[in-house]
């Protein structure tokens, strides 16, 4: 009879362990998945006259229901070195990004509660001149986008790489669509 209570309390510490186990990963998989930090780049950037000088914007969208925190933008030129067979090497240099660091985007608001002109989306410049270096076909420019979810604190890094097609002229309209005015 011992023995008998003895296996069945055992076969229950087993299930349990394995019960738990298998909710715990489900658990860390939601999370995972569900609520990691999400944003959209501009597909183009802008192109204005300032003063005489190009000013280039790029727009993103945070599109997590959570604010993202500790954002840092940055825009790199790079070069793609030919290595053979098709593939190349990229080299990448630092462009001027003029309000690259942003402490807090909000988060996008639930469908009942919808305005176009909340603030979930932001705009960062350059006075780097694009066309200039887009004139080569080897060469490209990136924006990295690197945040963290406002929830969980899990970060990630985007990026949207643009060719000299990508340049529109004119600004962003206001709101989390990208198009242009």
């Amino acid at each position: 009879m011992l023995l008998l209570e003895s296996i069945w309390t055992w076969n229950h510490f087993f299930f349990g362990i394995t019960y738990a186990t298998a909710a715990s990963l489900i658990f860390l998989f939601v999370v995972l998945i569900f609520f990691k930090p999400r944003i959209r780049i501009a597909p183009f950037a802008g192109k204005i006259q300032s003063n005489g000088n190009s000013v280039y914007i790029f727009k993103f969208v945070n599109k997590s229901y959570y604010s993202a925190h500790d954002a840092k933008a940055e825009l790199h030129q790079i070069r793609r070195i030919p290595m053979g067979n098709g593939k190349y090497n990229n080299e990448y240099q630092k462009l001027s990004l003029l309000n690259g660091d942003i402490f807090r985007i909000p988060g996008k608001l639930p469908i009942w509660a919808k305005d176009d002109a909340y603030p979930h989306c932001l705009i960062v410049y350059s006075s780097e001149n694009l066309d200039e270096i887009l004139a080569n076909d080897s060469y490209a420019v990136i924006l990295r986008v690197g945040l963290k979810h406002g929830l969980t604190g899990l970060s990630k890094v985007f990026d949207q790489e643009y060719a000299k097609t990508d340049i529109r002229a004119g600004k962003f309209k206001p709101g989390p669509k990208f198009a242009s005015q």
